[in-house]
């Protein structure tokens, strides 16, 4: 404790010495970006750079000189880029300058388009030996903007993406150079990025991700076709991306944070989150010597070959102040800062509030004195609750959980007095904000789970009600039981709408939904099993079973045919088998230990590749794989899909088959999912929801059973549809083309 007390001190007198006591005395810079040269030999959409004839570069010696100046006396990193450094024949010797610099630095590195291959090895390498010598760190990152053709299209030259993969396997495998590589986004490979994420996982290579930006110095500002031109979709496309790369891919927080605010520009509407080094302890240097403050949008200081370095370093800070408050909260560049003391102590309290607040063990005993008076009622449409609260898991919502959330506004606003406000409570609100324009909701107000705006709300709505989803063993019931207490104080009616019971087993969670169960005045449960176990575990007596309100939904859209029957579906009216499938997780294993559940998964995927390749080849269908969840948080649907993708196009390629293999990198919504599987000729559904909307849309289908017979089971059993059931089990042991042909 008073290590982390002196830590936080640290970092404390550290941050006011940077951020305050920096606008009276300003630092010298730490960090220095040297531009050795102003050509490229790259055709980049979002730089300009390639245009410009060699122009003035300043010499090793004129290197030398200009870092002598006082100015760079406290620098401990150098790192060197251009337009494309490796065209500088004297590459080293401008190395060789920045090790012999007194103080030394520490580390530096260069970024490099790996265009001329050999050329960029002998550079790299020798640089490397340099620093070496002088016992400086050195790193390498090479640009990679995608995966083959997509890389090539936004550097603008064949074959680059080649080059970049051969030197940036050779670094990182042959040498002990660290070695990454740096992902530019712009609008033509923006729906393509997961793709290198997915790439750079299953080889081990690590890269950062940034969205291209107006910057000065790289002459793009009318580069408007390419540079952060993304529509309302693709937007939240890169949303959900920057989500997955914090949280499933970057394990340093300084990274981490540089994506959450990328995200929050993108899709929350939010200024820039985060500072930038180059407000205080950064600095510029071009190649004809010229000195400015940071890239994207500093005026040139002055020329350090005709002044002093520090002159006209200091001698302009208003102009630096100027650029803090024009410029600073719209540039998304992706400039690092480390966490600050302020955010860490904030993020230290928060956490301990939230632990106090939400304790499940706490809730529960909480909830269990309260004395509930119910106030039963069979005909919800007469309540007059003027502002409703919605809960669930709703943040991180499926396809399905989209479809029962239109429901319940549905049913709330059907009402002889419909509520004036709705609340949604959402874990991740970005998530929730697309869904309500996705669903075209209307006015409804999302709060963020958890935060004291929640709190508020959950003391001054006249009803909550969960919206559908299970009663599981999972963390975040503390916040359902949270709400139910509030109403219960407060005397707001509280109700189940359509959820389900389970997987529910911890002792915990089982105590959680006890009290939720008790607190409610209004119980239905969307099946038999569900209304069953509430009946006899709960000792409930008046709870009714229903269908799943997101059928509402498909029925809604199924009786408009214009919706579906002319539109065309996201990959195409090409005739096709559309399948939603899932990764299959642990948690659905039942009994199987790591490494049987391991083997078993391992034969599910490889053999439920030969089975849609088999329906593709025995009715001559094309093969479009298509997402039921899109976020991270549940399984990203699309991460799975791909790399199905991957092993059915190696098969087809391997022996010959026919049927081509498409699928979606975008994210899909509820109407999408219904147009293709309305003008697919067969269905095949995984997730519980794929297996609803099939059948309440009435198109071919056929489900896997992935739950051990489950929620899938159960539901196919009471339609009498048992025969469209293959379980999980089956597949993986290659027992399916017998039951496939039959109904096929």
């Amino acid at each position: 404790m008073f290590n982390e007390i002196k830590r936080l001190g640290k970092l404390a007198i550290q941050d006011f010495r940077t951020k305050q006591l920096s606008k009276i005395f300003p630092l010298k810079p730490t960090v220095l970006n040297l531009l050795v040269n102003d050509v490229c030999n790259s055709r980049c959409q979002m730089c300009l750079i390639w245009k410009n004839k060699k122009e003035q570069e300043f010499s090793p010696d004129e290197l030398a000189h200009i870092l002598d100046d006082d100015l760079f006396s406290d620098l401990k990193y150098v790192g060197v880029s251009g337009g494309e450094p490796t065209l500088r024949n004297d590459l080293p010797e401008i190395f060789e300058v920045i090790c012999s610099k007194k103080p030394r630095i520490q580390y530096t590195g260069i970024i490099t388009n790996a265009i001329i291959e050999d050329v960029v090895k002998k550079r790299v390498l020798d640089c490397a030996a340099i620093c070496k010598a002088h016992n400086v760190k050195f790193y390498v990152m090479i640009s990679l903007d995608g995966l083959e053709e997509v890389h090539d299209t936004v550097r603008g030259r064949k074959n680059n993406f080649d080059s970049a993969i051969k030197l940036l396997n050779y670094f990182h495998k042959e040498t002990n150079i660290p070695t990454s590589f740096g992902c530019t986004i712009t609008n033509s490979n923006a729906l393509y990025v997961d793709e290198l994420l997915d790439y750079a996982k299953s080889v081990g290579l690590y890269g950062r991700f940034r969205v291209a930006e107006f910057i000065n110095r790289l002459y793009n500002e009318e580069q408007t076709e390419f540079i952060k031109n993304f529509d309302n979709k693709t937007l939240y496309h890169l949303g959900l991306f920057f989500f997955r790369a914090e949280h499933h891919f970057e394990k340093r927080k300084i990274y981490q944070k540089t994506y959450r605010n990328i995200r929050g520009m993108l899709v929350e509407g939010k200024t820039r989150q985060i500072g930038c080094p180059y407000q205080t302890k950064s600095v510029v240097l071009t190649s004809r010597g010229d000195l400015l403050y940071c890239s994207p949008k500093s005026p040139i200081l002055g020329n350090t070959l005709q002044y002093a370095p520090r002159k006209l370093y200091f001698s302009n800070i208003a102009k630096r102040q100027e650029i803090i408050k024009k410029d600073c909260d719209n540039c998304i560049h992706d400039y690092h800062e480390p966490i600050t003391f302020k955010e860490q102590l904030s993020s230290a309290l928060e956490c301990r509030r939230k632990n106090k607040i939400y304790n499940c063990a706490v809730l529960t005993e909480i909830a269990s004195k309260l004395v509930k008076q119910k106030r039963s009622t069979t005909d919800l449409s007469s309540l007059r609750s003027k502002k409703v609260l919605i809960v669930g898991w709703y943040g991180t919502e499926t396809v399905g959980d989209k479809a029962i959330l239109w429901t319940v506004i549905k049913n709330l606003r059907s009402r002889s007095n419909p509520p004036k406000q709705i609340y949604l409570s959402s874990l991740y609100p970005f998530v929730s904000l697309w869904t309500v324009k996705e669903m075209e909701l209307g006015d409804i107000d999302v709060v963020e789970t958890y935060s004291k705006e929640f709190e508020k709300v959950c003391n001054e709505v006249d009803e909550v009600v969960i919206g559908g989803g299970p009663l599981m063993d999972i963390e975040p019931l503390n916040h359902i039981l949270y709400a139910f207490i509030r109403a219960a104080k407060s005397k707001a009616f509280a109700r189940v709408e359509g959820c389900g019971i389970g997987p529910l087993v911890s002792p915990r969670y089982v105590k959680v939904v006890n009290q939720i169960i008790r607190l409610s005045d209004h119980i239905t449960l969307r099946d038999r099993v569900s209304t069953e176990r509430c009946i006899k575990e709960f000792s409930l007596s008046q709870v009714s079973t229903v269908s799943d309100p997101a059928a509402d939904y498909v029925l809604s859209i199924k009786n408009q045919p214009e919706f579906l029957q002319d539109k065309v579906p996201p990959l195409g009216k090409v005739r096709n088998v559309s399948c939603f499938l899932r990764k299959w997780t642990r948690k659905y294993s039942g009994n199987l230990n790591k490494a049987e559940y391991q083997s078993m998964k391992c034969n599910f995927e490889k053999q439920l590749t030969k089975l849609v390749i088999f329906i593709g080849q025995s009715k001559e269908l094309d093969i479009h794989l298509l997402p039921m969840h899109t976020f991270h948080v549940g399984g990203d649907d699309r991460v799975f899909n791909r790399d199905i993708a991957r092993q059915i196009s190696h098969l087809i390629v391997e022996q010959g088959f026919k049927p081509s293999v498409d699928f979606a990198r975008e994210p899909i919504s509820p109407l999408e999912i219904l147009q293709s599987m309305y003008h697919a000729e067969l269905n095949i559904c995984m997730r519980f929801h794929s297996v609803l909307f099939a059948e309440t849309l009435d198109v071919p289908y056929i489900a896997i059973d992935y739950t051990g017979g489950g929620k899938i089971k159960a539901f196919l059993e009471r339609k009498g549809k048992l025969d469209r059931l293959i379980s999980l089990q089956d597949i993986a042991a290659g027992k399916w083309e017998h039951k496939i042909a039959r109904l096929l």
